[in-house]
């Protein structure tokens, strides 16, 4: 949800629509399943834009408000979904929030890429919370580790974070997806 951050100056969604499927919706006047493509999607972005519920209005994932994203960072050309986290921060990082990497792409290519390395070493290295998830089934909750582990610096400080990311990788395909249940109902968007 958007709270308040400032857009990067010359970043647009442009034909990206990864926000339109990928999150559940659950608010009183709109609803959406996670997984499920939003009816009002259309082939170039929203068709209600001018109009769309507020909570559209609000969310702006982590390319269009952190600068340290590079433009090929944008989730439909890079396959990672950023977002501002700002929940199971260990009390350790003295910081309320982290970057959750939420692979909507080829997660296994997504992780071998020089570039998703790089990212993930200087954010472990500086002590920024970093989360890796995949989204789950449609209906589910997504899957989420802490990339900030011991193992993961172990495997930083060998040379081998692509093997560190593999092994988290792992780890969220085994995961045990929990369906994610609504609270509100009467305006679903779902396809």
């Amino acid at each position: 949800m958007w709270d308040g951050m400032t857009l990067v100056p010359g970043r647009e969604c442009g034909g990206c629509t990864v926000c339109c499927t990928v999150p559940r919706i659950d608010q009183p006047d709109i609803q959406k399943v996670s997984g499920a493509t939003c009816r009002h999607r259309g082939a170039q972005g929203c068709a209600v834009y001018e109009t769309r519920p507020q909570v559209c209005r609000g969310f702006y994932c982590a390319w269009r408000t952190v600068e340290i994203f590079g433009d090929g960072w944008r989730p439909d050309l890079s396959g990672v979904f950023p977002q501002v986290e700002t929940r199971g921060i260990p009390p350790a990082f003295g910081m309320e929030t982290g970057i959750d990497l939420m692979l909507v792409g080829n997660p296994l290519k997504t992780v071998r890429q020089r570039w998703f390395q790089d990212f993930v070493v200087t954010g472990v290295m500086n002590a920024i919370p970093l989360f890796l998830s995949l989204p789950g089934p449609r209906g589910h909750h997504a899957a989420q580790v802490l990339l900030n582990t011991e193992q993961m610096r172990g495997a930083i400080a060998r040379g081998a974070v692509k093997d560190g990311l593999e092994a988290a990788l792992k780890i969220l395909r085994g995961w045990d997806f929990q369906p994610a249940g609504m609270t509100h109902a009467g305006y679903d968007v779902s396809t």
